[in-house]
């Protein structure tokens, strides 16, 4: 659901995790790819604006370069980077910017492809926004600094033109403390789990089990239970302890199956107490779960408790 966004900010993740220092090839190299921009005549005065200038600038290079974002009216980007969030819908924004990509008839459309430009500026700065706010980090970049180096981008034009080292250092600064940030976001995540964990054990109807996973019975079935080794076809949603739901069989409209020896720990414990016909609810804390390594696309972060409520239609094989 994220390509757009993964193109631009992507590209800022990656930059983040390089290293300060540059050899002489890359300089070289990174000196020709710059040359295609002019100054900038915008000052900066601190090493947040700095920061700042550098991360717009850094997401704006994908509508540069890339094949397809780079025939975009650039100046609806801009303008779509610049509006206010509370002004459009970010689902709304998503689903324009997925169907331009998937239909070359849409790309031909002129009327159609400002709508894109405009969403993918408007999509790039509520995500950049979204993930300084998730990690309580806004003080790290000043947002009207961003727009700047986002809209100098855009005009082909670069306060650190061909100075990689800059840049390079000013990255190396922005991942130190974004590393921070980090640290204190998953700590909380887990204390947060543990503290779930804690009250909710006692919670009427709910049962814990030796590892610690936690279950509650909405619906019991008939049959014989699975086994570690069985195939099973199951609905379910997945949540997080703030409600958000990660994944979902129901909102896709079909089960899905898998062996239980293929599944986290919690779902392999869990659903061999099930039997065709019941729907549990688990409270699978982190080490049951995805642990410090979830998937980076799930949604999910490092060390969080997560919540199923789960369905199993049929045992596929014992």
């Amino acid at each position: 659901m994220k390509i757009a966004l993964s193109i631009a900010l992507g590209l800022v993740l990656v930059s983040c995790s390089e290293d300060a220092t540059v050899s002489s090839k890359e300089a070289s190299s990174s000196s020709k790819s710059e040359s295609i921009y002019a100054s900038s005549n915008l000052k900066l005065s601190s090493e947040r604006d700095s920061i700042s200038y550098t991360l717009g600038f850094e997401m704006s290079k994908p509508f540069i370069t890339d094949t397809v974002f780079s025939k975009l009216n650039k100046a609806l980007i801009t303008k779509g980077f610049n509006d206010d969030l509370e002004s459009y819908s970010v689902d709304s924004c998503m689903m324009i910017v997925q169907s331009y990509m998937s239909s070359i008839e849409l790309r031909r459309d002129e009327s159609f492809a400002n709508q894109c430009a405009q969403s993918v500026g408007r999509l790039n700065r509520s995500e950049i926004q979204k993930t300084f706010t998730d990690l309580e980090a806004t003080e790290i970049i000043d947002m009207s600094t961003v727009q700047l180096g986002f809209n100098d981008g855009l005009s082909l034009k670069n306060v650190f033109k061909n100075d990689t080292n800059s840049v390079k250092i000013l990255f190396a600064s922005l991942k130190t403390k974004m590393d921070e940030k980090y640290k204190i976001s998953i700590q909380e995540f887990e204390r947060e789990g543990i503290e779930f964990l804690k009250k909710n054990k006692n919670k009427k109807g709910v049962k814990q089990t030796f590892s610690g996973l936690q279950y509650e019975v909405l619906k019991t079935g008939k049959g014989k239970n699975p086994s570690a080794s069985s195939r099973v076809k199951v609905h379910y949603k997945g949540t997080l302890l703030s409600g958000e739901t990660f994944d979902s069989s129901y909102d896709r409209g079909t089960p899905s199956e898998f062996g239980l020896n293929q599944v986290i720990p919690g779902w392999t414990e869990g659903i061999q107490l099930m039997n065709p016909g019941s729907k549990f609810i688990f409270y699978i804390p982190h080490e049951l779960a995805y642990g410090p390594n979830p998937d980076p696309r799930s949604g999910i972060k490092p060390y969080s408790l997560l919540i199923f409520e789960v369905e199993l239609l049929e045992i596929l094989n014992p």
